[in-house]
């Protein structure tokens, strides 16, 4: 495992997704009430940005269809998709986020 900067929280939304990008990956870094989480941003359903959806609690919803997945495992709910979407352990120190890929 690597882990990589993503970026200093006062660079992110406070609530909501904000898109990165991040060694040549599409990500989307979702605040809630939940905590903060680090996701693929595609669905895994018509594989378009999630980035706009809505976010309660630990899920998020795709702005396309409504597929709602659950931002701590990556799983979708509902019938229009059974793949789920790539999560990534996150943590904070010192004000930045960082997250953990496979190298």
């Amino acid at each position: 495992m690597a882990r990589v900067r993503i970026a200093a929280l006062d660079e992110l939304a406070t609530s909501g997704g904000t898109p990165v990008e991040v060694a040549g990956r599409s990500l989307l870094v979702c605040q809630s009430s939940a905590g903060t989480f680090v996701i693929e941003n595609r669905c895994s359903h018509q594989f378009t940005p999630l980035a706009g959806g809505k976010i309660k609690g630990p899920f998020i919803f795709c702005p396309l269809h409504g597929v709602r997945f659950d931002l701590r495992d990556g799983s979708p709910s509902g019938t229009l998709t059974s793949k789920p979407i790539g999560v990534f352990a996150a943590s904070i120190e010192d004000d930045v986020l960082y997250a953990e890929f496979d190298e």
